[in-house]
């Protein structure tokens, strides 16, 4: 594998990192502005966010939090899910759906992805609620009282779920959508975050929007909000009552406000950038399994390369062209499961790459990127 014809110049390329988050000078000037006026707690500005983020993309309510385990966890309170009650994921779905999981005491069930694909079957997936229901409804009687069965609807890496929510609900299930790679993104109209009784949306380092560290929590139904509303601390408590210390402060809030005026700004790159990859990827054995141009949003850009993870390290180190594991923990490794029954997410964690697309990447750097792919035979 080697990298001397992929320039034709001696000058020495500079290195490109494998991620970067998308700030800019408004950003740092909004955070300064809190931190000169004392605005360290969750207070107006927080407010002003969760506003604003309703009002981009049409949900009637939002509440911000300050990171995305706590979105999972306050979620699953909020369903109602209770100890031991099934929660069914994705094997490759985030790690904070699975902690925020066990968090309330659920038991996390996991599913294989598909066969070139970053999801699960969505039969395989209907099929396993369906057991689930029954299962339920055979311990626990005529009372009702079990638990019911929640899904997590992952748009892994940006790219778009296969599972149909109303089947999901059909069943009985309770939806919680992550569309951390997808927001600000549309289909047929409708933006994502919508499908579930609660969507969650991350907002760390490296997402499509970020506040430092946090995320939002957003649904149509406002039972549910005022349920989620009194679980953070902030809201009046009852007597007896417990909440959480989740709070995004109002510093991470004015990151979050310019970062959401810009926000379509940073899609448009994100997807141009990936098209260039996916040109490039159709001249390789490489894969990559995006399949809804033009919708999925490209939270990272995974490549599944026939060759060993190291092997593709050095050589993309030799390029000085960052690069990363697209999974740095699959689920099934967590819960010490056998590797044998998650065969598809096994290979997407061995075999598969995160190469750069944050906006920042210049067209240059995108195509030493797209040279590199073409150059890794």
């Amino acid at each position: 594998m080697s990298s001397v014809s992929l320039y034709l110049n001696d000058k020495k390329p500079k290195p490109i990192e494998a991620h970067r988050p998308t700030l800019s000078k408004r950003e740092l000037e909004s955070v300064l502005d809190c931190l000169i006026q004392d605005r360290l707690g969750q207070g107006d500005i927080t407010r002003r966010f969760e506003r604003s983020f309703a009002n981009a993309f049409g949900y009637k309510h939002v509440l911000a939090v300050n990171s995305l385990a706590a979105a999972y966890h306050l979620s699953y309170l909020a369903l109602g899910v209770q100890k031991d009650a099934p929660v069914l994921m994705s094997a490759i779905a985030p790690l904070q759906a699975l902690d925020g999981a066990r968090y309330a005491g659920a038991a996390p069930l996991l599913v294989d992805a598909d066969r070139g694909s970053f999801h699960p079957n969505a039969e395989v997936v209907y099929e396993k609620l369906e057991m689930l229901r029954d299962t339920t409804a055979a311990q626990s009687g005529d009372d009702n009282s079990a638990s019911p069965a929640a899904f997590v609807m992952d748009h892994t890496f940006g790219s778009v779920s296969p599972i149909d929510a109303t089947e999901v609900q059909n069943r009985g299930a309770k939806i919680i959508e992550d569309f951390t790679g997808l927001v600000g993104s549309d289909q047929q109209g409708e933006y994502f975050g919508k499908s579930g009784n609660l969507a969650v949306c991350g907002l760390s380092e490296y997402d499509l929007l970020t506040t430092g560290n946090g995320a939002v929590i957003v649904t149509q139904d406002p039972k549910l909000y005022k349920i989620l509303h009194s679980l953070r601390y902030g809201a009046k408590r009852a007597e007896g009552s417990i909440a959480y210390d989740y709070g995004l402060e109002d510093f991470q809030a004015a990151m979050g406000l310019d970062q959401l005026s810009r926000l379509g700004v940073t899609l448009a790159r994100r997807k141009k950038i990936a098209q260039k990859y996916l040109e490039t990827l159709r001249t390789t054995r490489h894969e990559a399994y995006f399949k809804h141009a033009g919708v999925d949003g490209y939270l990272r850009f995974p490549v599944l390369i026939n060759k060993s993870h190291d092997e593709v390290l050095r050589y993309f180190a030799s390029l000085q062209i960052g690069v990363g594991r697209a999974i740095e923990s699959p689920l099934h490794h967590i819960l010490g499961l056998a590797r044998l029954e998650y065969p598809n997410a096994e290979r997407i964690y061995q075999k598969s790459v995160s190469i750069p697309i944050y906006p920042g990447l210049t067209a240059n750097n995108v195509e030493r990127i797209a040279m590199s792919l073409r150059g890794l035979i």
